[in-house]
């Protein structure tokens, strides 16, 4: 997954680049591969991006560069699809239409298809990336309607899969959630400068006010004109049909966003609750798998009536390994991102309450790391069910053998990541705990139930 930022000044004050940065940087969880910001300076398009960190790409010379008074963002996440400098956005083209930038969290599951459909008409593709993709979709039909609203609906009902994305025209700020709704997107407002963003934590960083999600199959058109939307589908119960990604809230989003009328944090401190009911743990200290694990570890503690407290010890400088492209350096930014505080772990029995299990790469390395440090046992509860599916909607775990859920017992599991005992939530228990939600959820990596469909070639 990666974050996308979108913003729109209807005063006309060229400095949004600052905007831009702090809620680019405040989507850094969601990806951190690359970065960029492209901004609208009078119909002159401008783009800074580059591989690395936002801290990296970006400093007050590069965003005093970067005059406009509209803007989109993206922050990338890991991939072994679209590697180097190809991958990284937003992308910009000149079209016959004017000018066009695109920052999408996507992906395009018959994207391959297409491709060849418009290589075949005369296309011409310098990557394989779907942003590219949807740029010469939405050119190609932009031609054919009256705006730019009706042709990326147009390119809607051509393209299969998953996404949220923010186009930018020469007077226009768009944005765009896919059918399902299975990448979170919301808008928000500062007086008249509006917001579109993965989170809602984005819009904290700025200070700007929430305003709302926005709905699956939207499309909603900021511009000097006004606000307007039109829909995929004209119809009363698209809200509650829609499936949001639940791993959004088990680990991806952060604790102090809301999505689709749930806070993460609460939903993960509720899921500790419901596990500790579920998968109770005889133990003398809890301890969260830092950071998406503490709202559930605290909940967990809380309800068993056991002390909660520091026994892993965070670098704060080394990116969220679940992210990374490659097993090598999921193993090796591990070694690098975790200590232990040994006076808090030796001789005591250790309850590690963790968000998720996918490969097991991180969970091995501390459970061996508390052992090292004296833990007399260590024990793990996780507060979401077994993956046994891989996703191909963009979690990145796309090949069933990095899943050992898909093949091995809990048994066999505990034994591999040497714990002493393991526990998962239940599904339900999970989607319990997201209190207040207005939509249903994808879980497909737990149940298998691929609502968007799934391309040729993947896997069972």
């Amino acid at each position: 997954m990666s974050g996308v930022f979108g913003c729109f000044d209807r005063t006309g004050a060229k400095d949004v680049a600052k905007d831009m940065y702090y809620g680019v940087f405040s989507l850094q969880h969601r990806g951190q591969e690359a970065a960029g910001i492209a901004v609208n300076n009078d119909g002159t398009f401008l783009v800074h991006k580059q591989m690395g960190m936002v801290t990296d790409v970006f400093d007050e010379i590069t965003l005093s560069a970067l005059p406009g008074y509209c803007g989109i963002g993206h922050a990338r996440g890991g991939s072994d699809k679209s590697t180097g400098s190809d991958g990284i956005q937003p992308v910009l083209i000149k079209s016959r239409v004017g000018n066009i930038g695109i920052t999408c969290d996507s992906v395009v599951l018959n994207a391959d298809i297409i491709r060849d459909e418009l290589k075949n008409l005369g296309a011409i593709f310098q990557s394989g990336t779907d942003s590219e993709l949807i740029l010469s979709l939405f050119s190609r039909n932009r031609i054919s309607t009256d705006d730019c609203e009706h042709a990326i609906l147009n390119m809607m009902k051509e393209i299969k899969g998953v996404y949220s994305m923010i186009f930018m025209t020469d007077n226009k700020l768009i944005g765009v959630r896919d059918p399902f709704g299975l990448r979170p997107l919301v808008l928000g407002r500062a007086g008249e400068r509006y917001f579109l963003s993965s989170e809602s934590c984005a819009l904290d960083a700025i200070g700007a006010e929430f305003v709302r999600d926005i709905e699956p199959g939207e499309i909603i058109s900021i511009s000097n004109d006004g606000i307007s939307s039109l829909f995929y589908e004209d119809k009363a119960d698209r809200v509650a049909d829609g499936h949001v990604c639940i791993f959004e809230y088990v680990y991806v989003a952060r604790p102090d966003s809301t999505i689709d009328g749930t806070e993460i944090f609460e939903s993960r401190y509720s899921a500790g609750r419901a596990l500790a009911k579920e998968q109770p743990c005889d133990c003398d200290l809890v301890i969260g798998a830092p950071d998406s694990g503490n709202a559930a570890a605290l909940g967990y503690a809380d309800s068993l009536g056991v002390p909660y407290g520091m026994g892993l010890l965070k670098n704060r400088y080394v990116g969220r390994t679940f992210i990374k492209s490659t097993q090598g350096q999921r193993e090796l930014a591990v070694r690098m991102k975790f200590s232990v505080l040994k006076s808090a772990v030796k001789g005591k029995r250790i309850c590690i309450v963790d968000d998720s299990l996918v490969r097991g790469t991180t969970t091995k390395h501390i459970i061996h790391f508390m052992r090292e440090n004296g833990a007399k046992e260590v024990h793990l509860r996780l507060a979401s069910p077994q993956v046994r599916y891989a996703c191909c909607y963009g979690v990145n775990a796309d090949k069933i053998e990095d899943l050992p859920a898909h093949t091995k017992t809990d048994k066999e599991i505990c034994e591999m990541i040497g714990a002493d005992s393991l526990g998962y939530i239940s599904l339900e228990s999970l989607r319990a705990s997201l209190k207040n939600i207005h939509c249903k959820q994808c879980s497909a990596c737990f149940d298998g139930d691929f609502i968007a469909g799934k391309p040729e070639g993947c896997e069972e």
